[in-house]
Parts: structure tokens; sequence; C-alpha cells
């Protein structure tokens, strides 16, 4: 036995002398832990490391709307039609699951406060003059529904939503509703908004 271990390590000297592999003996690169090559333990983590990585990447992922959008261009159609190609600020921010539009309908600036106190009439003409909302969204297929849960109109985020059939292409998003696909709540029914009916389509471009 003694003369057997004798020769292997006489093997393994001449093999690391001459940077040759040995049959039949075990270098440092083949060193085995139960049986099971350490070179191989390497190899299953380095695999194992690379497939959780592109798995968190595939799940990191963007979604088509997630971004912030510039509202560029907006066209109503049916009642009150209107074609606003150089319109007031508009932004609407899309998170993985949550939403925020603020925009101001028309191409006309809000109207200033003329005291630091306003008038009944100013309040009123400054609820009117932009639309606001916030909460979450989801996607099913090109259609788009938001839910909020804060919005410039209680009733809208009192169990309302409103539908939009979106289209991107590149860095432009385009979305239409009508405006039955708008719904609020009325006492203890949440209802579509009533006539006079009307298509608005709004196109937006990215700004991140």
């Amino acid at each position: 036995m003694s003369s057997v271990r004798e020769r292997d390590n006489h093997r393994l000297r001449v093999c690391r002398a001459t940077a040759q592999g040995c049959p039949g003996t075990l270098d440092e690169e083949e060193k085995t832990t139960g049986g099971v090559t350490l070179k191989r333990i390497f190899m299953v983590l380095l695999s194992a490391t690379v497939l959780s990585a592109t798995a968190v990447g595939q799940t990191g992922r963007r979604g088509p709307l997630e971004g912030v959008w510039k509202v560029a261009e907006v066209v109503v159609t049916g009642a009150n039609p209107s074609n606003t190609s150089n319109p007031q600020p508009g932004l609407v921010i899309f998170a993985r699951t949550h939403y925020s539009m603020m925009r101001v309908p028309g191409d006309q600036p809000r109207a200033l406060y003329k005291a630091e106190d306003p008038t009944d009439a100013e309040k009123i003409a400054a609820f009117d003059s932009f639309v606001a909302n916030t909460g979450t969204y989801e996607i099913a297929g090109t259609t788009l529904t938001i839910r909020p849960m804060i919005a410039r109109n209680p009733n809208f985020a009192a169990g309302g939503f409103q539908k939009y059939q979106f289209r991107v292409e590149g860095n432009t998003l385009w979305l239409t509703d009508k405006s039955t696909d708008l719904n609020f709540r009325l006492g203890e029914r949440v209802v579509a908004s009533a006539p006079p009916a009307n298509e608005t389509r709004m196109k937006l471009t990215r700004v991140e």
C-alpha cells in the first residue's frame, strides 16, 4: 500500500513539473468532495447564477405603457368637436400598476387668481379648467382601464373607472375613449356618463 501511494505521489510530481495532466491521479482542479469534482460544483453554481440573473431581467422588463408621457394633441369628435394640436400642459405617468394623469384641456392657459384669496367664480373656473386623477390601472389586450383612488371629481374616485383603447408606436402613445367609457358613482350605483356622446383621441409622446 505504501509503495502504491509513493508511486502515485511520484507521478503527480512529474505531471506538475511538466504542466501535463495525469490519468489516474487527482490534480488540484479535480479534487473531489463526496465523489463530485469541485469543477462541476463551480459550473453548476455559475449556471444557476446566470439563470437567476436572466429571470430577474425578464421580470424587470417595462410594460408597454410604463414611463412618462406628454400630451401632444387632442382630437374630439361627435358632440362639441375640437382639434387641439398645441395643447396646454398635460402629463400621464404609468408605473408598473399605478398611474397619474393631469392635464389642462384646450389650448388656452388657466386663468390666474386676481388676489391671494380667490372668489367663488374663480374657484369654479379653476376646478373646470383641468383634469386630475391617480390610482391603479390594468391592461387587457389593447384596452386600458384606470381606477382612480384620488380624482378632481370625488364621484369618479368612489368606485368609478374609465376605459381607453391604446396603441403604442415607438415613443408615441394614442389613447382613445368614448364618453360612455367614463363611469362614476351616483348614490349607490356606478353608472356610465350620460349623453351627449363623443370620442376623444389623445396623442402623447414619451418624455422618459
